[in-house]
């Protein structure tokens, strides 16, 4: 059994393949459940973000590798040698490592973001909800998430944190020199659109109009952050009257096309300056190709979010020193799952064969209730001791698979005792 995470990430592929094999929750739900029912894995959680889609999985062996590469390629639609390109696959600590690093926002495009741990805490909910995560994956992500809110609450690498947002408005403010008196316009209305519109505020800019296929989630929006509530059928005209223009909806089509951005142009002098922070992308991609028109996608916002990682190095540092007892703690637990019923089943024998001599001892005896007790009391005892250092020796000897019966072997110290039948060896020490 392995513990692997197989996905692909804004450090292995582009935002073309990304949003391609990016799944929408209710087809990541459908997908985790399937892959579960045809036996492929044991466990899965399927982790969907703007920069990364990762699958954790509980598998027989690393031959399955391929064939959970396959059933992505198939449900998403992508070729199977790009995809497989693309691809890291991380098995046991290396996978444990990863999520710790994945949930402390260390292997964000932002060091530090907020918003990975709760779609962490989102993806494992989604995967309980449909029995796909069982004691493995369960314990890892609990893990996963308590190690990303000590990260965040011990080194400061949220402190001053910025975001894909962020990062988005600075470079607009960038590109135009200031943002004072400027007008955008903010295409979804969702978590980062309301991250957008509110460092676009705080960078000065002077009108924001929010445009959102659900109008009473744009009007709601647009009354608590200060703002203008628009249709998406005049989205043409408010691209006009706009200098900024940052989309978010992930819808999977062009919501912004080439064709509206041409017309809107021919009615203006001015520039336009268009980020493009969703995945799949909102904003056809010919629009860079416009005269007067600038287009920025989620990776051309690397080399600013890159800078802020490399002021966040002392915090990064000090969330590893987290994470690496956290991935022993945990995959110390991991290789002693093969002999907790072992343990169990000898901690039963024990318990029968002491309550079988007890039994016999006091019927020789006349005891009060309070000497039974305490002869009781004194047998459990001596059989807790007697297990404990065999116990302690086979968790220890985990680390490798051993056949339950070189286990018993071990726990009951006949091991290296040649042709022993472990049963005439229990009866014979009744």
């Amino acid at each position: 059994m392995l513990v692997a995470v197989a996905g692909v990430s804004h450090r292995s592929a582009p935002v073309e393949l990304r949003e391609r094999i990016s799944f929408p929750p209710c087809l990541g739900r459908q997908f985790i459940r399937r892959l579960r029912e045809s036996g492929l894995v044991e466990e899965a959680v399927l982790l969907s973000t703007c920069n990364r889609t990762e699958l954790y999985a509980v598998v027989e062996d690393e031959r399955v590798r391929e064939r959970i590469v396959r059933e992505v390629s198939s449900e998403r639609g992508v070729e199977f040698e790009a995809l497989d390109k693309s691809l890291y696959w991380m098995t046991d600590a290396d996978a444990v490592r990863h999520l710790f690093r994945v949930a402390g926002s260390l292997d964000s495009m932002v060091v530090g973001e907020s918003q990975i741990l709760e779609q962490v805490r989102e993806a494992y909910r989604a995967a309980t909800e449909e029995e796909a995560a069982g004691a493995v994956l369960n314990r890892l992500f609990h893990s996963a998430m308590r190690i990303g809110k000590r990260i965040r609450s011990e080194t400061g690498i949220g402190d001053g944190a910025v975001s894909v947002p962020y990062v988005a408005v600075r470079l607009a403010a960038e590109v135009f020199g200031s943002l004072e008196g400027r007008r955008a316009l903010v295409v979804g209305a969702g978590e980062m659109s309301e991250l957008v519109i509110r460092n676009l505020r705080s960078g000065g800019v002077g009108e924001v109009r929010i445009a959102n296929r659900t109008p009473a989630r744009a009007r709601e929006l647009a009354e608590r952050l200060g703002g203008r509530s628009v249709g998406l059928e005049g989205l043409e005209d408010h691209i006009r009257e706009a200098d900024v223009v940052v989309s978010s909806t992930g819808s999977g089509e062009w919501v912004v096309r080439a064709d509206m951005v041409a017309r809107a142009l021919e009615r203006r002098e001015e520039p336009l300056f268009f980020v493009d922070i969703a995945v799949p992308r909102d904003i056809e991609p010919a629009v860079q190709n416009l005269p007067r028109a600038y287009l920025y996608d989620i990776d051309d916002l690397r080399d600013v979010a890159e800078h802020n990682s490399a002021e966040r190095e002392a915090a990064v540092g000090a969330a590893e020193k987290i994470i690496g007892p956290a991935v022993l703690e945990y995959t110390s637990w991991l290789s002693t799952r093969h002999v907790v019923p072992v343990i169990r089943e000898s901690r039963s024998e024990a318990e029968r064969v002491r309550q079988h001599e007890l039994s016999r001892f006091l019927k020789r005896l006349d005891l009060s209730e309070e000497e039974r007790r305490v002869v009781e009391q004194l047998s459990r005892s001596l059989v807790n001791k007697l297990l404990h250092g065999p116990i302690a020796d086979l968790k220890a000897a985990a680390q490798s698979p051993l056949e339950d019966e070189r286990v018993r072997r071990r726990l009951f110290g006949l091991e290296g005792i040649e042709g022993v039948d472990i049963t005439l060896a229990r009866r014979g020490r009744r």
